[in-house]
């Protein structure tokens, strides 16, 4: 009997069925309720589909919505100005130290925006910034439309330019190789031949750049808020944060409208990637890099001043804040180690949101990791019918803003788990969850990736020698796949360190985090100021730690 318990249990079909059970759980359960929840509400409650037209014509709400298209817009604007040049210049150009600078410019993308905010006060703080202290008190302002908007495209750049990228390194060099050779010049190579072939790639960046400027927290939070311009996540923040019901359904109708949008641009993406894949896929010669000659002085200085602006003044302001005893004033002689000293041994929320965020990271990391393998099993190594929707379920809740998924799990999971009462909200393994479901999506990307370049011939020959399916994939499959379940682990680990837009929602006391606490010095309890930027200060070396680790063991195949 028990080992008939242990043959169904260790089954193929057992195992893939837990996962799809899983994966159905945390990825379409949790929204399912929010729509039944704010649609068809307790015949008791007050609030009515009518409510849920009538919130858009609050003045506040439809500032808000306003506010959050016009600005998800200019991002995109500006984002595609910054990463267009970039990316031809990182990968058509002979510019020297392209790797360096390709990682560099690409960091920003493992690094959480509501840092770069942070960054940016220090610098254009108009009464006590950096950049102000040089200039003159207000001459810069960070807290201002253009701020808001410079802030995330700062960041959110690295969408497109990661897309264009990718996609310049499988396009087929021929035909601009042809133009060359007819007499075109490299700019017009570039916008008649190179730039429609990766339209579809350009296409899905500036979607994902909408949809992340959409989403975002962190920036408009600390931005935008002294500035009274208020987006849809933060209007979503201050509902749930009433605490009364009302303020609840009013969160879920604009959360409803955001989950809206993140679907279709979900599926828009997708035909998007698919085009490209068509357009530009398969695999390609190395292309012939265009001599830059006489004009490469300018191409080294538009690569120095972008580095600088980018990369140089955030982390060097975020650093100067760490050392500096005084916030937005720089003596040489007085910097030290005061603020380290406050943050790390002397605030006992610190080590506690370490262990916290420790905790979470690890956890999600390792679950996600292994539901990515067996999901991605299923999508690359089966036969059965919809697999393709596996990739679909598991990009909704990251596709869709972190604001809408917490909202949802506090809906779905605050009293009782699939009917069991289990309470959930107002603990580690609800945030837990969120992180699981949020970040699942980069597993089974990074593991189907992984799977799909192992010949199907090794498992055949270990079924043929009468090894099982589980010890097939103890000694087969996972040996093969080390280089991408480190990669998916730490992938997933580096972001959920510091994540702020859906724990911002779930946390209580006892509850912090890393990037709540980094949010909280910032915003309202840090009086004495550095707390903030020496916990960003310790991120942003985190990161570009575990990327040159995820490098090395993946052999450069990911990573930045």
């Amino acid at each position: 009997m028990r080992q008939k318990l242990k043959d169904i249990i260790f089954s193929p079909l057992f195992i893939l069925g837990i996962s799809l059970l899983v994966l159905l759980v945390l990825c379409v359960y949790p929204y399912g309720v929010l729509v039944e929840k704010i649609l068809f509400p307790p015949p008791d409650f007050t609030f009515s589909l009518k409510h849920f037209t009538a919130i858009l014509k609050v003045r506040s709400t439809h500032i808000a919505v306003m506010n959050t298209l016009i600005i998800s817009i200019l991002t995109c604007v500006l984002s595609l100005m910054i990463a267009l040049p970039l990316s031809w210049m990182l990968s058509r150009s002979d510019l020297p130290a392209k790797g360096f600078l390709r990682t560099l410019f690409c960091l920003p993308y493992a690094l959480p925006p509501y840092i770069g905010a942070i960054a940016w006060v220090s610098l254009a703080n108009p009464t006590n910034g950096y950049l102000n202290g040089i200039f003159g008190k207000g001459f810069f302002n960070v807290y201002t439309y253009g701020g808001l908007i410079w802030v995330m495209s700062s960041f959110f750049y690295t969408y497109i330019l990661l897309s264009l990228i990718t996609a310049l390194d499988r396009t087929d060099p021929s035909l601009e190789e042809a133009a060359r050779l007819s007499g075109a010049s490299p700019a017009r190579v570039f916008f008649d031949i190179t730039l429609p072939l990766v339209k579809p790639s350009l296409m899905s960046g500036m979607i994902l750049v909408f949809l992340a400027s959409a989403a975002s927290f962190g920036v408009p939070a600390l931005i935008g808020g002294p500035a009274h311009i208020f987006m849809v996540t933060t209007k979503i923040y201050t509902f749930q944060q009433t605490g009364s019901f009302n303020g609840l359904y009013l969160a879920g109708a604009l959360s409803i409208m955001l989950l809206l949008l993140g679907i279709i641009g979900l599926f828009v993406n997708m035909k998007l990637t698919q085009l490209s894949m068509k357009t530009v896929g398969g695999k390609s010669s190395r292309p012939s890099l265009v001599a830059l000659g006489k004009t490469k002085p300018f191409w080294i200085i538009f690569a120095t001043l972008m580095f600088i602006v980018l990369f140089v003044f955030p982390v060097g302001s975020i650093a100067l804040s760490a050392f500096s005893p005084y916030q937005g004033k720089v003596i040489w002689s007085e910097l030290n180690l005061n603020h380290f000293r406050r943050v790390f041994f002397e605030t006992d929320e610190t080590l506690r949101a370490i262990a916290n965020s420790l905790k979470l990271s690890i956890g999600a990391a390792t679950f996600t990791t292994i539901m990515g393998m067996l999901l991605g099993y299923i999508r690359v190594k089966t036969k059965l019918k919809g697999r393709a929707t596996v990739e679909i379920l598991a990009a909704i809740p990251y596709a869709t803003p972190g604001t809408v998924l917490a909202f949802a799990l506090i809906l779905a999971f605050s009293q009782k788990v699939l009917g069991l009462p289990i309470p959930l909200y107002g603990t580690l393994m609800m945030i837990g969850v969120a992180y699981a479901a949020h970040y699942l999506n980069f597993s089974i990307r990074t593991l189907s990736d992984g799977l799909s370049q192992i010949d199907d011939v090794l498992a055949e020959a270990s079924r043929v020698a009468g090894a099982s399916w589980f010890t097939s994939l103890r000694t087969i499959w996972f040996p093969l796949l080390k280089p991408a379940l480190v990669a998916s682990w730490f992938l997933v680990f580096m972001p959920a360190m510091t994540e702020l837009t859906m724990t911002i929602l779930l946390t209580g006391p006892g509850l912090e985090t890393l990037g709540t606490l980094i949010f909280q010095m910032q915003d309202y309890s840090d009086a004495s100021g550095g707390g903030a930027a020496v916990l960003s200060l310790c991120t942003i070396v985190g990161v570009m730690i575990l990327n040159s680790i995820v490098k090395l063991v993946s052999k450069g195949k990911y990573g930045l």
